[in-house]
């Protein structure tokens, strides 16, 4: 059985590799899933699930953050460019007469 999914790990980085010279990217994304799907499984063979678990929810925190931090970091930007907007100061142009 391992040695199977061991194969499968190998023939899906390879197609995932293939995929990204040819430029189809979604084919790549998706033998990429499929590939951590094989991790998971090889893993649970080793009885290795533990550390894959706090792994992933590692990775998961740190990318949670990322979009927290960027979501606030636009949302900073947007309220700064909408008080300078407000405190634009409308000019308008008279056109005298000699």
């Amino acid at each position: 059985m391992e040695v199977m999914l061991i194969v499968g790990l190998f023939a899906s980085s390879a197609l995932s590799l293939n995929f990204i010279v040819n430029q189809k990217y979604k084919l790549a994304g998706s033998m990429n899933i499929i590939n951590l799907c094989l991790v998971v499984a090889t893993a649970y063979q080793f009885d290795q699930v533990k550390n894959i678990v706090w792994l992933f929810g590692i990775a998961a925190g740190v990318v949670l953050v990322y979009f927290l931090v960027r979501f606030l970091l636009k949302k900073q930007k947007k309220e700064k460019q909408q008080s300078i907007e407000n405190k634009v100061v409308d000019v308008e142009v008279v056109d005298k007469e000699k």
